[in-house]
C-alpha cells in the first residue's frame, strides 16, 4: 500500500471555479477517475496534521543543523582553554586536532548518510544519528587526555555526518522546487555562521568561567531537547525508506579512504610530511578512494554514490568550486581567530564578540541567496561568495599586529560569511534541483585547516615567526578561492531557477511505502 506525497499545491485551497467544474463533470455522467490524475488532482493527503507540526518539523531540522555547528565555533574560540584543560597548552598541532577531529569524521560519513537514509528511512537515520551525537557529546566532557578527547570528538562527528545528508533529504522530499524550498534551504544555510559564530556563546562562557567540559555537557542537553521535539514533529511519511540495499563494502572503502586522507593532512602539521604516520595514511587513503571509485562504477548494483549524478550539467564544477570555497573559509576562520587571540590579545569571549558581524551577516547572506537564486544565475552567486572569502583572507593576512578592530578584523568578519553561505546555499539548491527526487539523500573545512596548518608549520621558521606562518596559511586560502573563481567562470553555467514544483509529475508524486 502506498501513500502519495503531495506537491506544494496540496497546501493551497482549491478555487471555487475548480470545484464547480468538477461538479459539472460529475453531473454530466463523466467518471472523475477515467482520466489520469494531474499533479493538481492527486489525493490530498497532507504531510502535516497542522501548521504547528510543520513548524515543529522545521524547528527540529534547523536545530539539528545548528547544534552540529556550535561545537565547531566553540572549539575555534575556546581551543586554548581546551588545550590547557587537556594538559597541552600552547601546542598548535594539538589545537589543530581539537578543531578538526570532529570535522574529519563528519566529512567522511556524509558520504554514506544519504544511502543509509534511502534504505532505512531518512527520518530514522536522522533520529538515531542525533541520539548518537548526544551520547558522545556527553562522553567528550569526561575526556582528560588529547587522545581520548580526539577519539570522542571523532565519534561525535559520525552522528553529525549522518544528520547532514538526511536533513537535506527531509527538506528536499518535503518541499518541491520553488519559493518554499528556497526559503527552507536558505534558512538551513544561514544557520552555519549563526551557530558557529554566535550559537556557542553560552558554551564558551562556561568554558572560560567554569570548565571547558561544560561545552560538551551543555551540548548533550541541547541534543536531548532536539530529540524531544523531533520525534513527534517529523511525520513517518517524510523520509520513509525506499527499499534497496546498502553497499557495505563500498561504504567501508569510501569512509576509510576519506578518513585516512583527512587524517594525514591534519597530522602533517604535528608530525611533518616525512613522518610515516603521515605518509602511510595518505597513500593508503588515495588507493582506497581509487578502489572505491572502481567498485562504485563496476562492482555494485546499489552504489553509495551514484556516479551518474556527476554527468548532470556543470554538477562537477559546482561541487569543486564549493569544495574550494569551504576549504578557503576553513583556513580563514581558524587563522582569523588565532590572529585576534595571539596577536591582538583577545580572550575567548572577546573573540566571539569580535565575530558578531559575522553572525548577523551570515544570516542575511543565506536568506539573500534564497531570494536571488530565482533571479540571478547561480554562477554569479558562486563568484560573489568566492570573492568574499578571498577578500576576507587578504584583509586578515595583511592586517598589522597593532591596530583598530574597526579596520581589518571588523571588515573581514563582515564579508567572510558571504563566502560559505552563498556557495553552500546555491550549491545545495543546484544539486537538489538537478538530481531526481529519489537521489536527494545524496570535511571540506577540516581538510582546509590541515592544509593551512602544513603551510604554517613550514613557513614559521620553526615556530620563531608565528605571524609569518599564519600569513602563509592564509595565502593558501586566497589561492583556493581564486582557483574556485576560475572554475566557476570557465565551467559553471546554471540558469535562473524559476521552477515551482517538480518537472516530472511522477517525481512530484513519488510513492512512499507506509
Amino acid at each position: 500500500m502506498y501513500r502519495v506525497l503531495p506537491s506544494l499545491s496540496n497546501f493551497i485551497p482549491v478555487s471555487s471555479s475548480s470545484k464547480m467544474n468538477n461538479t459539472q463533470n460529475t453531473a454530466a455522467g463523466e467518471d472523475p477517475d477515467s482520466k489520469a490524475p494531474s499533479s493538481t488532482t492527486l489525493p490530498k493527503i497532507l504531510i502535516f496534521k497542522n501548521g504547528w507540526q510543520e513548524f515543529g518539523f522545521m524547528l527540529a531540522v534547523m536545530l539539528g543543523q545548528s547544534f552540529n555547528l556550535t561545537p565547531f565555533g566553540a572549539t575555534l574560540n575556546a581551543r586554548w582553554l581546551i588545550a590547557g584543560d587537556l594538559g597541552v597548552p600552547g601546542d598548535n598541532g594539538q589545537m589543530s586536532w581539537i578543531a578538526a577531529g570532529f570535522s574529519i569524521t563528519t566529512g567522511s560519513f556524509v558520504l554514506v548518510g544519504g544511502r543509509l537514509g534511502d534504505v532505512y528511512g531518512h527520518r530514522l537515520v536522522w533520529l538515531l544519528a542525533l541520539a548518537w551525537s548526544m551520547v558522545w557529546n556527553l562522553v567528550s566532557g569526561f575526556a582528560r587526555s588529547p587522545a581520548f578527547y580526539d577519539a570522542a570528538r571523532g565519534l561525535t562527528g559520525i552522528g553529525a555526518g549522518l544528520m547532514l545528508p538526511t536533513a537535506v533529504a527531509l527538506l528536499g522530499q518535503t518541499y518541491p522546487p520553488g519559493r518554499k524550498r528556497n526559503l527552507a534551504f536558505g534558512l538551513f544555510g544561514a544557520l552555519a555562521p549563526f551557530s558557529a559564530a554566535g550559537g556557542s556563546v553560552l558554551e564558551v562562557l562556561l568554558a572560560q568561567l567554569v570548565n571547558p567540559q561544560w561545552i560538551w555537557w551543555l551540548h548533550a542537553i541541547k541534543n536531548a531537547l532536539n530529540l524531544a521535539i523531533a520525534i513527534p514533529c517529523i511525520p513517518s511519511s517524510i523520509g520513509a525508506d525506499l527499499g534497496g540495499d546498502v553497499d557495505w563494502f563500498g561504504a567501508l572503502l569510501g569512509v576509510s579512504g576519506l578518513t585516512l586522507f583527512n587524517f594525514s593532512f591534519n597530522q602533517a602539521p604535528l608530525a611533518g610530511w616525512a613522518s610515516p604516520s603521515v605518509i602511510a595514511p595518505v597513500v593508503i587513503g588515495i588507493v582506497t578512494l581509487f578502489l572505491f571509485a572502481l567498485w562504485e562504477i563496476k562492482g555494485t548494483k546499489s552504489p553509495i554514490l551514484p556516479f551518474g549524478i556527476w554527468k548532470a550539467p556543470t554538477f562537477l564544477a559546482v561541487m569543486c568550486s564549493a569544495f574550494l570555497s569551504f576549504m578557503s573559509f576553513g583556513i580563514f576562520i581558524f587563522y582569523h581567530i588565532q590572529f585576534i587571540h595571539d596577536f591582538r590579545g583577545t580572550t575567548a569571549l572577546q573573540s566571539m564578540a569580535w565575530l558578531v558581524p559575522f553572525t548577523i551577516d551570515g544570516f542575511i547572506a543565506a536568506c539573500l541567496v534564497a531570494v536571488l537564486i530565482s533571479r540571478v544565475p547561480a554562477q554569479l552567486i558562486f563568484c560573489a561568495g568566492l570573492i568574499a572569502v578571498m577578500l576576507a583572507n587578504i584583509l586578515t593576512m595583511t592586517a598589522p599586529v597593532a591596530g583598530s578592530y574597526w579596520a581589518a578584523p571588523f571588515v573581514a568578519a563582515l564579508i567572510a560569511p558571504f563566502g560559505p553561505d552563498m556557495t553552500f546555499t546555491a550549491a545545495q539548491l543546484v544539486a537538489s534541483n538537478t538530481v531526481r527526487r529519489s537521489e536527494q539523500g545524496g570535511s571540506r573545512m577540516a581538510l582546509g585547516i590541515g592544509l593551512g596548518g602544513t603551510v604554517e608549520a613550514y613557513t614559521n621558521a620553526g615556530g620563531t615567526q608565528p605571524l609569518r606562518g599564519l600569513r602563509g596559511a592564509m595565502y593558501l586560502g586566497c589561492g583556493m578561492a581564486v582557483l574556485g573563481i576560475a572554475i566557476v567562470v570557465l565551467f559553471v553555467r546554471v540558469s535562473k531557477d524559476r521552477r515551482d514544483g517538480y518537472d516530472d509529475e511522477n517525481e512530484g508524486a513519488e510513492k512512499i511505502p507506509v
